[in-house]
């Protein structure tokens, strides 16, 4: 990783090296360890402060390529100082902020990124190229913006690893990620891939008690925009996610590139047996635009409590994937967000999940995946239009003890008839093309406003008491 520490002599090569910066600044009353205001007009100025504590920090408005930043021999220092004895993927920063306490004002500044630097950046690890390891930092007005080769590094662009930072007002333009073009049709993560994935994310949290405002990420690589993982008490407030889709009609018009070297196969079974990108659906290119995972995080610990208000995402792959938290007593809130445009707008994983003034459309995929779990409370209200692509389901419930109201908004000549499936799961992977399986269910409450029919399976049990309205 690139401390400050190790920035003296990486910069020889330079005018003037860190350490003669530093001592004509410390002579002149304008650096200290703790507790300065100053302003920064270059990259080496903003990672010198990076280190330190206290500090508040101006950087020039600006755009700052980090090609012309990292030299050779800073990027061979990359990964050096990481154990690999244990295995696994350990974090792998470029750029580290470990200092505490900071205050940096970056209205105005754009970082650029070209994506060729991966090809002199170690390949083990998970790459996070902004890394705050430190605490109580509070970020303001960074724009990252990325260039270059259509490639990934498998990580992300920001990861909030240390506890109570603040990102506010910070937008990602995200690029670059291999095979593009397909979503996960050619594989996923964990999910055995047909060929080896390049993918890029944006924002990761895996801090406690961080906190992110009006912040954006608009993704053009195959990635989660906003993801969060064994973070305890994470708050995301105007927050902003935005993929881009393709139908899988034009996918499989393509008369050159992975999928018709692959001849049009997928990961995944379509409703006919086949493992075949399927005509007739709309993919996001992207993964999700909201994301909890079940644990993870700087101490491996399981994700605590989220509190979403007002995000939006648009166009990608889950527009809210979440999963509950594992503690009874800690409910993870979702407070007028709303997602359009998505495979799926709102999957709801284990329970302890509420929603309220929540809102999304079925022109690419299901409103709701409830999946399994106890004691969700929510409340979604169905906007938007029909579809010209096929969707299955309004929602599908599955699991016990859920209350579930589903209203509807401006759609009575256009809404098409969808069913609302209790008693079922999500399609395996929650890919579309796939059958949408019976599961237990029981004790539900569902409210049912949207005039749309439903459907129970043999697995809805009628032992449990369950009201439907």
């Amino acid at each position: 990783m690139i401390t400050p520490e190790k920035l003296d002599w990486m910069h020889m090569k330079k005018t003037v090296s860190f350490k003669l910066i530093g001592l004509f600044l410390l002579l002149c009353g304008s650096l200290s360890v703790h507790g300065r205001s100053v302003t920064v007009s270059d990259l080496a100025g903003l990672m010198m402060y990076a280190g330190l504590d206290g500090n508040t920090v101006t950087m020039e408005p600006g755009t700052y390529r980090v090609v012309d930043f990292l030299t050779p021999a800073m990027l061979s220092e990359v990964g050096k100082d990481i154990d690999r004895s244990k295995g696994g993927r350990p974090p792998l920063p470029v750029l580290t902020f470990s200092g505490n306490d900071n205050r940096f004002n970056l209205e105005g500044v754009v970082l650029e990124i070209d994506t060729s630097i991966y090809d002199h950046l170690p390949t083990f690890g998970y790459h996070r190229f902004l890394f705050i390891s430190g605490n109580g930092n509070r970020i303001k007005g960074l724009t990252i913006r990325y260039v270059g080769p259509n490639q990934g590094t498998n990580g992300n662009a920001l990861s909030l690893w240390g506890d109570r930072n603040t990102l506010e007002e910070v937008s990602l333009y995200v690029h670059g990620s291999s095979p593009y073009g397909y979503g996960d049709l050619l594989g996923k993560g964990k999910n055995p891939g047909m060929v080896p994935l390049g993918k890029q994310s944006g924002i990761m949290v895996g801090g406690n008690d961080c906190t992110l405002k009006r912040c954006k990420v608009i993704s053009r690589a195959f990635g989660h925009c906003f993801y969060i993982q064994g973070a305890r008490n994470t708050l995301l407030e105007d927050c902003y996610a935005e993929g881009t889709t393709r139908a899988t009609s034009d996918m499989l018009r393509d008369t050159s590139g992975i999928a018709f070297d692959y001849e049009f196969r997928s990961v995944y079974e379509n409703r006919d047996g086949r493992f075949l990108i399927t005509p007739g659906y709309r993919k996001s290119l992207v993964e999700d635009g909201f994301r909890t995972y079940s644990a993870g995080g700087p101490r491996n610990q399981k994700t605590g409590k989220t509190t979403l208000i007002n995000c939006t995402a648009i166009h990608t792959r889950a527009g809210f994937e979440i999963v509950g938290p594992a503690d009874a007593d800690e409910k993870t809130e979702l407070i007028g967000c709303t997602a359009l445009g998505t495979e799926r707008g709102f999957l709801l994983i284990n329970g302890n999940i509420v929603t309220r003034r929540c809102r999304g459309n079925t022109v690419h995929g299901p409103l709701l995946y409830l999946w399994r779990g106890e004691n969700a409370d929510v409340e979604l209200e169905w906007t938007g239009e029909g579809s010209d692509y096929t969707v299955h389901a309004l929602a599908t419930i599955s699991g016990k003890g859920h209350r579930v109201k589903l209203t509807r908004w401006g759609m009575e000549d256009a809404a098409p008839r969808i069913p609302i499936l209790l008693g079922y799961g999500m399609p395996l992977h929650a890919e579309m093309s796939t059958p949408i399986l019976p599961e237990a269910a029981g004790n539900i409450t569902l409210i049912n406003e949207t005039g749309m029919p439903v459907i129970t399976s043999d697995l809805f049990s009628p032992f449990q008491p369950s009201e439907i309205q």
